[in-house]
């Protein structure tokens, strides 16, 4: 699967000015191969740089929300209505994938917030939660708001690198110091959101996980 991620990724390199000339097609066509590597299950995280890359900042962060929003509710829509019976047979041995079940049945978007929080991942987060009793909508905009944060961070990566590199920022110090301070900035607070969301998941499935049965005294 890394050396299929690298490959695409050499080939989105080789189409940057391709996607710049077509404009909002260009977007648009980013967009539909985000939801391709989705339902992939692929790394999606590199392709938001390369979103931030070849569009800018808010040109990367519309396709990057459009590919993985609409990925995302294909993905789902998939497990729950086709792949229903071979995703159930690999998930059924798994304790955690019942304790979220569980937790997703009574909280319902809520968990699905929180769990895109954490470091999971994306294609196959799907794929489990269409097996959830979670209800579409909520699912969609518990998708659509939480998947911002990391959506932002690695768009702006993206866009900001391929400008320290175009501007030749080697040039100019100042420049290499707001890029640093700004991509430590972005990873800690990440990696805040990512700790608060996975106490809470962590508190819910020991709430949702069943105690154990007192030994009997003979």
């Amino acid at each position: 699967m890394a050396s299929i991620t690298e490959n695409i990724t050499h080939l989105l390199a080789q189409s940057q000015e391709t996607f710049q000339h077509m404009g909002a097609l260009g977007v648009v066509a980013y967009s539909a191969g985000i939801i391709v590597l989705g339902v992939a299950m692929l790394p999606l995280s590199p392709f938001a740089m390369g979103a931030g890359a070849i569009f800018g900042f808010w040109g990367g962060l519309l396709a990057i929300t459009l590919g993985t929003n609409a990925g995302g509710v294909l993905n789902f829509l998939l497990s729950r209505y086709i792949a229903r019976k071979a995703i159930s047979r690999r998930l059924a041995k798994h304790e955690k994938f019942r304790v979220i079940d569980a937790a997703v049945g009574r909280e319902g978007g809520k968990i699905i917030a929180l769990l895109r929080l954490c470091p999971l991942p994306f294609g196959l987060a799907n794929y489990c939660y269409g097996l959830t009793a979670v209800r579409f909508w909520p699912y969609s905009f518990a998708t659509f708001f939480a998947i911002i944060p990391a959506n932002c961070f690695f768009v702006w990566l993206g866009a900001s690198t391929h400008t320290f590199v175009e501007d030749k920022g080697a040039k100019h110090p100042g420049h290499m110091i707001l890029l640093g301070v700004g991509l430590l900035a972005g990873f800690c607070a990440l990696s805040y959101i990512t700790r608060l969301a996975k106490a809470a998941v962590e508190k819910m499935e020991k709430v949702e996980s069943p105690a154990p049965e007192p030994a009997q005294v003979p």
